[in-house]
């Protein structure tokens, strides 16, 4: 079970590192990214993802569906361990990962990422 979940680590994913929000992100191009526009474009992203590795579409990635391809998520995903990631456990896992990143970078706490707090995060970097 560890090496099928050291596995899933390496193999199926979604970064959702700020360097994957285009302009696009800010919807109602008002300068900062809330929380909803965040999840709106990581969810996109992972939805792809998530269907490039699901080859059998039944809603949950298997080991076997992964085999081989070069794709990668968090072992974390797989929230029940039981070495199948499904659709809903992904979501989850992503929402968590957007909420972790707002916590950290949101200075001011208002739901949202202004540029000088996005600026501020590659500063650091």
């Amino acid at each position: 079970m560890k090496t099928m979940i050291k596995m899933l680590t390496v193999v199926l994913g979604v970064s959702v590192g700020f360097g994957a929000f285009a302009k696009a992100t800010d919807t109602n191009k008002d300068g900062s990214f809330s929380r909803e526009e965040m999840l709106a474009a990581t969810y996109d992203k992972a939805e792809k993802t998530f269907k490039k590795a699901d080859a059998n579409g039944d809603g949950r990635v298997t080991m076997d569906e992964i085999a081989g391809k070069k794709l990668t998520v968090a072992k974390a995903a797989d929230m029940n361990k039981d070495g199948v990631i499904t659709w809903d456990e992904y979501k989850a896992h992503v929402t968590k990962n957007v909420d972790k990143r707002l916590a950290k970078l949101d200075a001011n706490h208002d739901g949202a990422l202004s540029k000088e707090e996005r600026s501020r995060k590659k500063k650091s970097m």
